[in-house]
């Protein structure tokens, strides 16, 4: 695996040396799961308020989609259930 460079995304703004760290953080632990024999990782970028907020105000949030084991889904199209458990998932952090 080579190394992951972080460029400035279209439209988000500067990107930070935090933001340069957590992405390294994150290639660290991909390539450390490969390196172990991992075969399927999946890795969703959405962050917690955000999700929370579609709950709160869905029709702000239609076309927010997101990965769910192997598949697409609206955010708001799933569940109650369903978005808690994404949420609950959704809550960890590399430092």
């Amino acid at each position: 695996m080579s190394k992951i460079e972080i460029q400035t995304p279209i439209g988000l703004g500067e990107v930070t040396d935090d933001d340069r760290r957590k992405a390294q953080n994150l290639a660290n632990l991909v390539r450390t799961y490969d390196d172990l024999g991992g075969w399927h990782i999946q890795v969703n970028s959405v962050p917690t308020e955000v999700l929370r907020d579609a709950q709160l105000h869905p029709e702000q949030h239609r076309d927010l989609l997101i990965r769910v084991a192997g598949y697409s889904a609206f955010f708001v199209e799933l569940c109650p259930e369903s978005q808690n458990d994404i949420i609950d998932r959704s809550e960890y952090t590399l430092a």
